[in-house]
């Protein structure tokens, strides 16, 4: 192979001017890669993301697949996911020259269209749709690339409309395999590129935001059977395009401080937040970080205490209340810990029936995991004496 073949297409594709040619599997993947196997490169360059640019190791396991002959697909990621690019391969030549300069055109043509035809045409954003297409056209033992930031902004996932940021990725794999729309991603690889980063107007993701992010596409996509590997997109920058419009998916916002007197509900935002069907905390380090605080306001004030556990929409009334009871006396028990007199602290549970319960139930009963998430949590009540 000629070495222009593989430093043409990374020029067009990362701007580097070296890339290795070895025609081998890069090494350092997780995941089982081939380059016999086909391998589709799906493209998130919209309004809202920075410019994709493909690692090093992924743009050299896509030059091997090209020149082994398997088939490299191109994938537009918009709201409409279209395949911007999937001519076969050329045959081979008989010699080395002729064979270098067909691969070359065909790497070349690869590129063009990375370049010319993934910027968007369709407004808003469907990244899982593009991985149902990039899932058909590798089959088993296929790798595909996803280069996005995961802000998905039409159904079923709409991180624009629904809290899915805070949302329980088991939960969101599980929602979506009961609806049936999981893609096909039997027995290939996933590589998930740059989720999580942003570009103006879109706000950046904080870490814990952008981690959960990528551990709810990384469920969704071994729910479908992949295996998944998560990687950096390296610098940022402006997006390639600002038209068509993508609709802004805001963080979650940051929780009030703890005030001496009165009421504050302690879920997600405060990351005292609860695993589903469970009493357990989702992270109990940084639970127990928050209602630290709220123990040593409660030390100095010496106020009175009542916890009222709460839950999502599932399982039965009696359940639900008994299920929130136990949240509450997770959080007391942290409380007592921490310091607190346990004869200040009072405990009940209500279940889903409280004045601030978010809608949970969509269509058919399907439990939703965003408004889900929500629910999990305690109320604190803080009477100050006197």
């Amino acid at each position: 192979m000629n070495r222009l073949t593989a430093v043409a297409l990374t020029l067009l594709l990362v701007g580097c001017s070296e890339a290795p040619d070895t025609g081998n599997p890069p090494a350092g993947f997780s995941c089982p890669t081939s380059v016999d196997k086909p391998m589709a490169l799906a493209v998130g360059a919209r309004a809202n993301v920075p410019k994709p640019k493909i690692p090093a190791a992924v743009q050299d396991l896509m030059t091997g697949v090209a020149r082994a002959r398997a088939d490299v697909t191109v994938i537009r990621v918009d709201g409409d996911p279209k395949v911007v690019f999937d001519a076969p391969p050329p045959p081979r030549e008989g010699n080395e020259n002729a064979d270098g300069l067909v691969l070359e055109e065909h790497l070349n043509a690869i590129a063009a269209a990375y370049r010319d035809q993934t910027p968007a045409r369709a407004p808003e954003a469907d990244p899982l749709t593009a991985l149902t297409v990039a899932g058909k056209r590798v089959g088993p033992g296929g790798t595909i690339a996803l280069v996005d930031s995961g802000l998905q902004t039409t159904p079923p996932l709409r991180f624009d409309e629904e809290p899915l940021l805070s949302a329980e990725p088991a939960e969101v794999a599980a929602y979506l395999e009961q609806e049936k729309l999981l893609p096909d991603l039997s027995e290939r690889t996933v590589l998930l590129i740059g989720l999580g980063e942003t570009a103006a107007p879109q706000p950046r993701l904080d870490n814990r935001w952008s981690a959960n992010l990528v551990a709810i596409w990384t469920a969704v996509a071994e729910a479908a059977g992949a295996c998944v590997e998560a990687l950096p997109l390296g610098e940022t920058t402006d997006a390639v395009v600002s038209t068509p419009g993508v609709a802004v998916v805001t963080p979650p916002a940051p929780p009030p401080p703890l005030t001496p007197c009165g009421e504050v509900e302690l879920g997600e935002a405060d990351n005292v937040s609860f695993l589903p069907d469970s009493a357990e905390f989702k992270d109990r380090d940084a639970a127990r970080t928050t209602l630290g605080q709220l123990a040593s306001v409660v030390r100095a004030k010496n106020q009175r205490v009542e916890l009222i556990g709460r839950t999502a929409s599932s399982g039965s009334v009696p359940g639900r209340v008994a299920l929130s009871a136990q949240r509450a006396e997770a959080v007391k028990g942290t409380l007592v810990e921490l310091g607190v007199a346990a004869d200040r602290i009072t405990t009940r549970g209500v279940g889903s029936d409280w004045p601030t319960h978010v809608p949970d139930v969509g269509a058919g009963g399907v439990l939703l995991p965003g408004p889900a998430a929500q629910n999990r949590k305690v109320v604190v009540k803080l009477t100050c004496e006197g």
